[in-house]
């Protein structure tokens, strides 16, 4: 992979000038120069200097030296959002559409796209290519045909080797995208060091209501253990002489995510634009669904080996890990203690930036909370199989000595995953333009059942892979 050097550039170069800039919305303000919020969320405090640069964002580009240094530190760590919108797109573009045996959903495709760029079809060893060369043939697309098929990555390598354009768009034959979507998304090339920007992934049908790639509607950066922690190939526009070798060949899932990652090592930016959308042909049916999310989980295992500790399905610090453990086990004076020694040793860290106290226990709530959900979501995939067949074990035995009665000891621990399971349907919300709704009945299901999928998708690839880091909880003296 090559970084930003072999270009000249340094990955700390500052923001570029004339763009401008916007402290995201979830941002607090906790005094004139103390800011909270971010992804992964930190506490950032300014200069005076700094302050009045971080006002000045609001109404005017960001300007040369200081600013630039500055916006670019707020953008790095998603505490401000560039807003390129009215600049000058580089117009150099070229869309590669990998495809095998799907000529309607190409055809579509193709029509969604109109004609603003150069467009090449890959045929990944399709079983009627003809029917893929008339969809081209009436779109005006260039056509690359691979006799054996070998995979996503492979037919957007070959496509990436045919075209010689400044930056190249990856979409899928099954995506529908507007015709400006392109534009809108290359709009932040304004900044050297962004290697790739991808739009928000939508259901093109109202069943099912949300696509398995929806990343949600929050913008920023993308990198491990952050709100965004990657962005699908779907539909993903990349600066083309950054990608040296492309996608990872060998890998059938996951290749998306490989490619994003070691660009981020790299020294690169990505961003994740949800402004724009692309809509997706997800699979119909629960069923359906759930074996992706199996398929999806197995990548698991490979990304784990690639980038050891950057899938962690649950991160929590000591005390909000006391805190939940003392709910579920019926113990509220050891709750309560470790969410005042929490709140007390977040105070301490904070009080030298003139944070209040009331800030102190909020903070220690929300991490508490998080540790909550993230627990409730651990124990969804990877907690309830393994209940499954503890409670058939345990029911054998039973059976076997004559024995009606349950332990208590087994019933709190179905009092304990029931709890869990309803926290994460409680937590099952979709966004929906600018407004949130909990989303109820099929969805729900469709989350639970689907989380437990991706979970035994992610034991599978484990046990392939030989690895368990990605199954085992990391808690630490200090959580996220």
């Amino acid at each position: 992979m090559r970084g930003p050097e072999c270009f000249g550039l340094g990955a700390d170069d500052p923001f570029p000038a004339g763009v401008r800039v916007e402290i995201a919305a979830d941002v607090r303000r906790l005094s004139a120069t103390v800011l909270f919020g971010g992804a992964p969320a930190r506490m950032l405090r300014l200069s005076r200097q700094g302050a009045a640069l971080v006002a000045g964002f609001t109404t005017t580009p960001v300007g040369e030296g200081a600013p630039a240094r500055l916006a670019r530190r707020l953008t790095d760590a998603g505490i401000a959002l560039p807003r390129p919108d009215g600049l000058r797109a580089p117009a150099d573009v070229t869309v590669v559409v990998p495809v095998r045996d799907r000529p309607v959903e190409l055809a579509a495709c193709l029509a969604s796209l109109g004609c603003r760029h150069p467009v090449t079809v890959v045929d990944d060893g399709s079983a009627d290519p003809a029917a893929v060369a008339a969809a081209c043939r009436r779109y005006g697309a260039s056509l690359v045909r691979r006799e054996l098929p070998g995979g996503p990555g492979a037919a957007r390598n070959a496509g990436l080797r045919a075209v010689s354009s400044e930056l190249v768009a990856f979409v899928d034959s099954d995506c529908v995208a507007a015709p400006d979507a392109i534009e809108s998304l290359a709009a932040h090339f304004v900044d050297p060091l962004v290697v790739g920007v991808a739009p928000r992934i939508v259901a093109k049908t109202p069943s099912p209501r949300v696509s398995l790639l929806d990343l949600g509607a929050r913008p920023g950066p993308v990198h491990p253990r952050g709100a965004v922690p990657y962005v699908p190939a779907a539909a993903v526009v990349f600066r083309r002489a950054a990608l040296g070798d492309g996608y990872d060949e060998r890998l059938r899932y996951g290749e998306d995510v490989d490619l994003v990652w070691r660009l981020v090592e790299a020294g690169w930016r990505i961003r994740y634009e949800p402004g724009v959308e692309v809509g997706h042909h997800d699979p119909r049916g629960i069923l359906r669904r759930c074996r992706r999310r199996f398929f999806y989980g197995t990548s698991v295992g490979n990304l784990e080996r690639a980038h050891p500790h950057a899938v962690d399905h649950l991160v929590v610090g000591a005390a909000p890990a006391l805190a939940v453990g003392g709910v579920l086990m019926g113990m509220p004076a050891v709750a309560v203690s470790a969410w005042a020694v929490a709140a007390a040793r977040t105070y301490g860290r904070l009080r030298p930036l003139g944070v209040r106290p009331r800030f102190a226990l909020w903070l220690s709530a929300a991490q508490i909370l998080y540790a909550w959900t993230a627990l409730a979501r651990w124990c969804t995939m990877f907690g309830l199989p393994l209940l499954a067949v503890v409670s058939v074990v345990h029911r054998a035995v039973v059976a076997s000595r004559g024995r009606r009665c349950v332990p208590r000891a087994h019933r709190a621990r179905w009092a304990a995953a029931a709890l869990v399971a309803s926290a994460l349907a409680a937590d099952r919300v979709a966004p929906s333009g600018s407004e949130r709704r909990v989303v109820v009945g099929g969805i729900v299901i469709d989350g639970i059942v689907g989380e437990v999928a991706y979970g035994l998708g992610v034991i599978t690839g484990c046990a392939r892979a030989g690895v368990i880091g990605p199954l085992v909880p990391r808690i630490g003296r200090r959580g996220p």
